[in-house]
């Protein structure tokens, strides 16, 4: 079964002139992440105000009604309009306020493109929502229907359609939006992550697809579509990145693709931090130890064998085996500051040769905790300076760990060549100052990467190695090393752990990306891990599931160290495991194959249910284990099992439900951790929630400690459970109901209200004349009342999602 996906979707950016795509490089993770550039000439655009759409309507066969700019439009505005509230209910409630058209300069992606405009007035106020249609085909591009804008009731739990007929409804839609493109065409992207689900928010099931050209699975068509419990559509995209494919017929088999990748596959043994990927420094940090390929299994060219990764420079190699090189005897050591907390001024004193010297740079400054460990504070330095259109121009950005002087990110972000010419810039004083200097030989560079990163990483010597996965590359006529440090603790590599630096012809740094070392916890979780599967156990494994398939791969379309890639699409293999393209790690203690996090979900998006823990199948609550499970707000402990019996405390409930509100609990500052209580610090594990719960008004306690720690009682679950449903105030008026005084243990009750009101929505019950109020709850029973609680959703006054 593919994984459900529950709650809220961003909106989608509409389609543009060219895709931005993530560059990825390092050795054993993911850790050179630039900023996306969209690419391409300025394309030429008109805008029509509504009152003139208004007027035009009359006069659809005139001129006016198609573009000016151009003549590629085979779809007037009219025409894409009515194409949308046909396929769009909400529409109809709206007023098309604008319509603006688009042409590309180049004919890869949309060469023709209607930008729509519509508004909502709700009482006093309107909302603005945009989509796009193609010009040329009257497919549509774009959509997405936020939540305030329809009158309609909203889909909570459980769904009124199951997740097989909300598949049956998107299918039939994109056949109805892309005319194009079959049903059959349609290829599940397995493992993509399209919204967190969310068990009080609303029911939502996002489908991500590619769609086979020439019969063959295309990475360059791309849809995401969205349907809600009811059933209805509420968001649609569609990005195509290519017109023009090579021949479907390849020059290499199948079998001869999987025979190399069989005989490249080299898996080694790892540290692994299996946190939240999206929210490193709100998770509690999961090590485990596994077999990862070392290097990734990367694609193979279907027509010349070479093996490429569509995220990378072309020019660059994949190296078949990894190889490291310690740091040399006597290299750089960094010194960590030690005293109060550095100023941004003595910062700058501690990087001087980083600082632009240029006076046509402005500097800000801030003081903020780091996104990756809340327990961090680091001070984020920006020179700018503005383009002759007014915009952000060239750029230098500087991260600095504001406790130690430890240097985490600095990178020199110049405009695109494109982007100069429109703008008549002058060259950058950053980069092309040198550009006619002596070059450094690879060599040189070598020395001087070694030489930076003991400068800039704490106990480098002994943690980093620079990794084979370097390279010297050709960008626009001038010379860029790469070089890549993996981190090791004792002798393994930690994945995902990496100093990647890059250096001009000239040896001026243009970027360096580091990750924090490991702390005195971290290190002691990770001596605590020791192989039980053996590796040539779990070389089997993986050589046993691997397959090829063939694909169209599209690459390109992004700049890597200031150079374009131009798109591609390529006839290609990829590498499949049990037939999926995620590959997965396999733990060295289970044995089980595991996704990474930034991957997808860690089970490899199978039925929650099939996924249950051995002590929760046939346990009474198993049902609604599993439906937590699925939803993120529970999840097994360190032995794998989820101990349904288990006594839980008040802080544990505070936290299963903030999770119910909000898997990943991304909207925190974690500058604010710890400032409610006493007693919960920043770095208690109960922090989080009890921030929401605060924001929220759930808490009535303000006596400055509020004793996350203690055992749950049925009392305190009753009336947690009012104070969500904001049924406090109400809940006084049931002090002396009737039912509840006529309870054996009354009297033991201290919020008579919230267990009388707790009964009535039937989330609780007494038994044999008594509630048992300060009887402990377990795992399994808060679990049978959350799941009523989300059952309720539509039906009551405040739903827990809501404000």
């Amino acid at each position: 079964m593919k994984r459900k996906n529950h709650g809220r979707q961003a909106p989608i950016p509409a389609s543009a002139n060219k895709v931005a795509k993530t560059v990825i490089a390092g050795t054993i993770g993911l850790s050179l992440l630039q900023v996306p550039i969209w690419a391409g000439a300025t394309p030429a655009s008109v805008s029509e105000s509504g009152t003139g759409i208004a007027k035009e309507a009359k006069a659809a066969n005139s001129a006016a009604a198609n573009p000016a700019p151009g003549e590629k439009a085979k779809i007037s505005k009219e025409e894409a309009a009515k194409k949308m509230v046909a396929l769009f209910p909400v529409l109809n409630e709206a007023k098309l306020e604008d319509a603006s058209y688009t042409e590309g300069t180049d004919n890869s992606f949309n060469e023709s493109v209607w930008m729509l405009t519509w508004t909502i007035t709700r009482g006093n106020s309107t909302y603005s929502f945009s989509a796009s249609v193609d010009g040329m085909t009257g497919d549509v591009l774009n959509f997405y229907q936020p939540e305030y804008v329809s009158n309609e009731s909203k889909a909570y739990y459980p769904p009124e359609i199951s997740q097989e007929q909300a598949e049956k409804a998107a299918k039939a839609f994109i056949v109805q939006a892309a005319s194009s493109i079959k049903a059959d065409d349609l290829v599940p992207q397995e493992g993509v992550n399209n919204g967190n689900q969310s068990l009080f928010g609303q029911v939502v099931y996002n489908f991500s697809y590619s769609a086979k050209v020439n019969g063959i699975p295309s990475d360059g068509e791309n849809i995401q579509i969205g349907v809600d419990g009811k059933g209805r559509i509420f968001s649609y995209n569609r990005m195509s990145t290519s017109k023009s494919y090579p021949s479907a017929n390849p020059k290499i088999s199948s079998s001869d693709a999987l025979e190399s990748f069989k005989k490249d596959l080299s898996l080694g043994l790892a540290y692994v931090q299996f946190n939240d990927y999206y929210n490193p420094a709100r998770s509690k940090k999961d090590w485990r130890l596994a077999y990862i390929p070392a290097p990734s299994i990367t694609m193979t060219d279907a027509n010349t064998g070479k093996r490429f990764n569509p995220l990378q420079n072309s020019e660059q190699t994949v190296p078949k085996a990894l190889e490291y090189t310690a740091l040399p005897s006597g290299s750089a050591s960094f010194k960590a500051h030690q005293g109060n907390t550095l100023t941004s001024k003595e910062v700058l004193q501690l990087y001087p040769d980083l600082v632009p010297s240029s006076k046509d740079y402005s500097l800000s400054s801030s003081l903020t905790n780091y996104w990756m460990d809340s327990g961090k504070q680091v001070w984020s330095l920006n020179w700018y300076k503005k383009s002759a259109l007014g915009m952000s121009g060239d750029s230098v950005y500087m991260m600095v760990d504001a406790g130690t002087g430890q240097l985490i990110s600095y990178n020199i972000n110049e405009l695109p060549a494109y982007a100069k010419e429109a703008d008549n810039a002058k060259p950058s004083p950053i980069t092309d100052a040198k550009s006619n200097a002596p070059g450094m030989s690879a060599s040189e560079a070598q020395k001087k990467a070694f030489d930076l990163a003991g400068r800039y990483y704490p106990e480098a010597a002994k943690a980093l190695k620079l990794s084979n996965d370097s390279s010297t590359d050709q960008a626009n006529g001038k010379t860029v090393h790469r070089f890549v440090f993996q981190q090791f603790y004792k002798d393994l590599p930690v994945y995902n752990q990496q100093v990647s630096l890059v250096l001009d012809g000239s040896g001026k740094l243009l970027s360096y990306n580091a990750n924090l070392p490991l702390t005195g916890d971290d290190r002691q979780k990770l001596d605590a891990l020791t192989a039980k599967i053996k590796p040539e156990d779990a070389a089997k494994t993986y050589r046993e599931a691997l397959g090829a398939q063939l694909i169209y791969a599209s690459t390109g379309g992004y700049y890597v160290e200031s150079k374009f890639a131009e798109p591609r699409i390529l006839l290609a293999y990829a590498p499949t495991f049990n037939g999926d393209r995620r590959l997965p790690f396999i733990n060295a203690v289970t044995g089980k194959n595991e996704f990474y996090g930034y991957f997808g979900t860690q089970n490899g998006g199978a039925d929650p249910a099939a996924n249950l823990p051995s002590d929760a199948v046939g346990h009474g609550a198993g049902k609604e284990l599993a439906t937590l499970l699925e939803y993120g707000v529970i999840a097994p402990e360190s032995d794998g099992l989820l101990h349904p019996d288990k006594e839980i405390t008040y802080g544990d409930l505070l936290a299963m439900i903030a999770k119910g509100v909000s898997p990943t609990q991304s909207y925190y500052d974690p500058g604010r951790l710890g400032k409610q209580f006493k007693d919960v610090p920043a770095d208690s594990p109960y922090a989080e929630a009890v921030q929401m719960f605060a924001d929220r008004g759930w808490l009535r306690n303000t006596s400055g400690e509020l004793h996350p720690e203690q055992k749950l009682t049925r009392d305190k679950l009753a009336e947690t459970i009012v104070n969500v449903l904001r049924y406090d105030k109400l809940s006084a008026f049931y002090e002396s109901d009737p039912q509840i005084l006529a309870l054996a243990d009354a009297q033991a009750i201290q919020h008579k209200g919230a267990v009388k009101q707790a009964i009535q929505l039937g989330l609780m019950s007494a038994k044999d004349g008594k509630f048992e109020p300060a009887r402990p709850v377990t795992k399994a029973e808060a679990a049978q009342v959350l799941v009523l609680l989300a059952q309720i959703q539509g039906k009551v006054d405040s739903p827990v999602a809501g404000y």
